[in-house]
């Protein structure tokens, strides 16, 4: 073997060294290179070298058969509804970046998607040096947003907002509403996620009205609180009867009334805006001791109609 090819292997060596030693850090790990095209560039270098390796030692029979090992793949890619081509393609070109965002000096986050079946998902990624770490994925399904315009591939732009020791907060900006989410640094899990006031104003904002019972019903919402002040009557619009007010918090999109204590009659509820209309549920009867739906006894369900913007 002459000098010249022994340099060619050995830095075909390295570079298979370096690739699999990759691909094993992120598989294990969720640790890869530093940015989203190091990767990138290190796929097509190993698949660009070992080509050029096969030709280099074409005489010898295991450039034949790594030929044929990379031909028999490619293959299998594409006859198994060419899902894993696809993968393969969009993981190692730029088609499967939706937006790379650099949050700041520690952090970037990145919406991706790597398949035709699957929709495309948020990470962040925290930077260490030469390398990052995958701390974060969200995917649709954990926004729970009843709204169809809020989905992770349709963001205009990903900001940054706040971090503590334990949390990062984040906002997918759409153009309204958007969506502020905070995550769990070390578990990748949502913390809390809620509308901004806008968003929260075009969901429960109007007047709502049941004829069953006759009430009438509105929702303030303020900036910097993390609840609604949920307003009811009885009468008309104009004259108001029997007014009432209580507090509505905000949880993942939805409003909720704890359960006061039975001096209070007023066990938990629920409020959520379902096929237009304001669903409001809550556990019936004196169940003043769970602050949840609890589906073993009698809930109450009363639908409201918006018959003002």
């Amino acid at each position: 073997m002459s000098q010249s090819k022994k340099i060619i292997l050995r830095i075909y060596f390295m570079i298979c060294v370096l690739f699999v030693l990759n691909c094993l850090l992120y598989y294990f790990k969720e640790i890869s290179l530093r940015g989203y095209y190091s990767d990138v560039v290190l796929s097509w270098l190993w698949l660009i070298s070992s080509f050029v390796i096969i030709i280099v030692f074409w005489k010898k029979l295991l450039a034949k058969l790594f030929l044929t090992a990379l031909l028999i793949t490619f293959a299998m890619s594409i006859i198994a509804m060419m899902l894993p081509f696809y993968t393969l393609l969009l993981s190692s070109t730029s088609l499967g970046l939706y937006q790379n965002k650099d949050l700041n000096k520690n952090y970037r986050a990145q919406i991706v998607g790597y398949g035709v079946m699957v929709n495309p998902w948020l990470e962040v990624i925290e930077k260490k040096g030469l390398f990052e770490k995958r701390i974060i994925k969200c995917t649709d399904s954990e926004l729970m947003d009843d709204n169809l315009d809020i989905k992770i591939r349709t963001a205009k732009d990903i900001i940054f907002k706040s971090e503590t020791d334990s949390t990062i907060t984040l906002a997918l900006f759409y153009g309204g509403p958007n969506k502020t989410i905070t995550f769990d640094k070390k578990t990748g899990n949502i913390v809390s996620q809620m509308l901004n006031i806008k968003g929260l104003t075009q969901k429960y904002g109007g007047t709502w009205y049941d004829e069953t019972q006759k009430l009438y019903l509105t929702f303030y919402f303020e900036e910097g609180y993390d609840y609604a002040t949920l307003n009811t009557w009885t009468g008309s619009i104009d004259k108001k009867e029997n007014i009432e007010a209580y507090k509505a918090f905000i949880k993942d999109n939805k409003l909720i009334l704890p359960a006061e204590n039975s001096d209070h009659h007023a066990p938990y509820c629920e409020i959520d805006i379902q096929y237009n209309l304001l669903v409001y549920k809550c556990n019936e009867g004196f169940n003043f001791s769970d602050n949840f739906l609890n589906t073993k006894k009698t809930i109450s369900v009363t639908k409201y109609k918006r018959i003002t913007d």
